[in-house]
């Protein structure tokens, strides 16, 4: 008697259940975020099954291959059976042909069928939402992890002792459970993605955020700009420095010979104090790094050198700026506002699609901000450095520099610098 078609379909749709399951829970345990997975065992009791689950790593996924594997037999075995009844059991085909038509038809149509329902779709669903469908699935996750812990554990052993023969390490779980840098950017790229446009992350958030950043900033990107160094000649007379040090609010002043390409050290305004006979007496030294230094190796040099001010150069040795401390820092827990720091770069709505900006701003920052898409180039990094870029000059007061979109007018001018411009949007 011919196997009921129904109960081979009941069968084959169970059995591409079970499969796409499997490899769903595989997939959301290997792209889950490990970080969130700690967090969630502090809240939730789901969590806490899967912190469980996830302190054998390699046995959780032993189990999910036994199960698929196991799923896709039941599938093949009957999806055998359908064909060979169903399609070619009325046929006038040859016993001889017969059973090679089957298997061609059996293993081109179950294949298409498994890799699209039981391989693609649940991969591509669970990747999308990892850690919420670990904990959606939970239950039935653990139930099934350990009714399939047994063989689970003979793959695990047959697989280790295999490595082992070809002269290679196993590694533990434990080694694999490790937290890194990579969970935590997952983890802060998650929480940002669910914040509305407009809202800014959490300044721990933003902390943790710009430390798995910190070793791509670079010395020239935190430096204080050449033409904003307050300097003076080590020959000028204290009361020059004295003015200096009112006038400008710093705690600390640059000191060169001849020219500021010639620094040789800093004074502090605290050491006026001492009375001293020449800037001479008050020198303080620095040290000297180029632009392209990473700033965490120029916060190792602060720190062993016990100095708190260094010059940045280019290329040709001349001098591009200074770096604190302090600028170092801001780049890790932003910005930091101290008695000194009197400059508020400005960034003013006038009205729809036209703002007042401090030319010292970031063009990508406000490209992010505003979400407008100003030019970007390797040349320049701030407002002033894009309009000097393209007018190849430093523009008077009133001109108005026009792109594909913008129109940007430079509204003040000081010396050879660039310091407001007005940006307007055109609308197509």
């Amino acid at each position: 008697m011919d196997p009921d078609p129904s109960s081979s379909l009941l069968i084959i749709g169970l059995a591409l259940i079970a499969s796409a399951f499997f490899s769903g829970m595989e997939i959301a345990f290997v792209s889950a975020n490990r970080l969130q997975l700690e967090l969630d065992s502090k809240t939730s009791w789901q969590g806490r099954i899967l912190t469980h689950l996830s302190a054998r790593t390699k046995l959780f996924i032993a189990t999910m291959l036994v199960g698929n594997n196991l799923a896709l037999v039941f599938c093949g075995l009957e999806s055998g059976a359908l064909v060979s009844h169903g399609i070619f059991g009325v046929s006038d085909w040859t016993e001889a042909a017969q059973p090679i038509l089957v298997l061609a038809v059996q293993t081109l149509i179950t294949t298409l069928i498994i890799l699209v329902v039981a391989e693609f779709i649940p991969k591509a669903l669970f990747h999308s939402n990892a850690n919420f469908w670990l904990k959606f699935f939970a239950v039935p996750l653990v139930a099934v992890h350990y009714l399939l812990v047994l063989p689970g554990l003979l793959v695990v052993g047959l697989s280790n002792f295999s490595i082992r023969l070809v002269g290679r390490s196993t590694g533990s779980d434990e080694d694999e459970e490790q937290l890194g840098a990579t969970d935590l950017d997952h983890f802060i790229r998650e929480m940002s993605g669910r914040m509305e446009p407009e809202q800014e992350l959490e300044h721990e958030l933003q902390i943790m955020q710009n430390a798995l950043e910190f070793n791509k900033v670079l010395a020239r990107d935190c430096l204080i700009p050449r033409n904003e160094v307050v300097a003076v000649d080590v020959e000028a007379p204290l009361e020059e420095v004295r003015e200096l040090f009112i006038s400008k609010g710093l705690s600390k002043i640059v000191v060169y010979r001849g020219d500021i390409d010639q620094t040789i050290g800093y004074v502090h305004s605290k050491d006026l104090f001492k009375n001293p006979k020449s800037i001479k007496a008050i020198l303080h030294p620095t040290f000297v790094v180029p632009e392209p230094m990473p700033a965490d190796d120029v916060l190792k040099r602060f720190k062993q050198r016990k100095r708190h001010l260094a010059i940045v150069v280019d290329e040709f040795g001349g001098t591009s700026g200074i770096l604190t401390m302090e600028d170092i820092m801001e780049q890790l827990i932003g910005d930091i506002e101290d008695e000194h720091d009197k400059e508020e770069l400005i960034e003013e709505a006038l009205e729809a699609g036209k703002w007042r900006f401090s030319a010292r701003l970031d063009v990508e920052d406000l490209n992010g901000q505003f979400g407008i898409r100003l030019p970007l180039n390797d040349a320049y990094e701030t407002l002033g450095g894009l309009v000097i870029h393209y007018t190849e000059d430093i523009p008077e007061a009133g001109y108005t520099l026009a792109l594909d979109g913008f129109n940007i007018e430079v509204e003040e001018v000081s010396g050879n610098k660039v310091q407001t411009v007005i940006l307007h949007v055109i609308s197509e």
